[in-house]
């Protein structure tokens, strides 16, 4: 246990010692923020009808913020193990396996290291969310949807670092683990919904991203951020309640019916014992 307990020390030290590292983490929150700020803020309702509604605003804000605690939670965990590939080929991998200290036992230092630099970098996030809904002048999550709030951006974080360990498994130089992080996060971004609302896709579209974990992880912060603000709301006419949380990716649907919170945790376990799983067994036939 200390040997996996220093492992993921190091990777935890090395990661907030590297300010870039830090950087380019919040660089996909930045840039989704940013987006929203100048293209998106008025885009999916009319000002007549903010004017007229402005739950629509606190809602919109409140949308946003579940969207960019995702999105860091994962950008965390791949910047993170990017520590493996980076050691891997400086050979510093192999010079662990000369002490006395088990294969089994360096691959889970890395990943309960990256697993708690992602939870500590989206706790921070968390904190400028709700810094950041204060000054919009937006209800905040009460405290019991404060604490599921964290449990959800833990189990992102959960299947964000099985996601980043599978692709980090392999032999990969760092420049082709950097290549697929950065099309990993652009993707997951748009699978979890956090650009745009998942009514505005197709029926096929949305049917093949709900069996995805990332639009799970983005409904269950939705979930929380939004209960106290959509608590009572006036939505557009040409919505209901259900069909309203549901084109806005609150709610999911699957073969026809709607998500309960707990089928979507259960969901999210299943794909992280399956992404954790895949790269536990390129490991393992590597060294066979």
């Amino acid at each position: 246990m200390k040997a996996i307990t220093r492992i993921a020390k190091r990777v935890f030290k090395l990661f907030f010692r590297d300010k870039s590292a830090i950087f380019f983490t919040l660089l996909a929150s930045i840039i989704l923020l940013t987006i929203y700020l100048l293209f998106l803020n008025r885009a999916f309702f009319s000002e007549k009808q903010m004017a007229m509604m402005p739950d629509l605003i606190y809602f919109q804000n409140a949308w946003l913020m579940a969207g960019l605690a995702v999105v860091t939670a994962f950008s965390a965990s791949f910047t993170a193990l990017a520590q493996m590939p980076v050691d891997r080929n400086s050979k510093a991998f192999d010079d662990f396996q000369v002490a006395p200290v088990r294969r089994s036992q360096i691959v889970a230092g890395y990943i309960l290291g990256s697993t708690f630099t992602a939870f500590v970098m989206s706790l921070a996030t968390i904190a400028f969310t709700y810094v950041y809904l204060l000054i919009q002048k937006t209800p905040l999550p009460s405290v019991q949807h404060t604490l599921l709030i964290v449990v959800s951006v833990l189990l992102t974080t959960l299947v964000s670092s099985g996601l980043a360990f599978l692709f980090a498994s392999g032999r990969n130089s760092v420049r082709s683990y950097g290549s697929v992080s950065s099309l990993m996060l652009t993707l997951i971004g748009f699978f979890a919904g956090a650009y745009i609302p998942f009514g505005t896709l197709g029926n096929s579209v949305r049917a093949f991203m709900s069996w995805l974990p990332f639009s799970h992880m983005a409904s269950l912060a939705r979930k929380f951020y939004l209960a106290d603000v959509i608590k009572g709301m006036t939505i557009p006419s040409q919505f209901d309640m259900a069909d309203f949380r549901i084109t806005f990716g609150v709610d999911l649907e699957m073969l026809g019916k709607t998500v309960s919170p707990w089928l979507s945790v259960g969901f999210i376990l299943l794909w992280a014992i399956v992404f954790f799983g895949i790269g536990l067994f390129r490991i393992r036939k590597e060294q066979d």
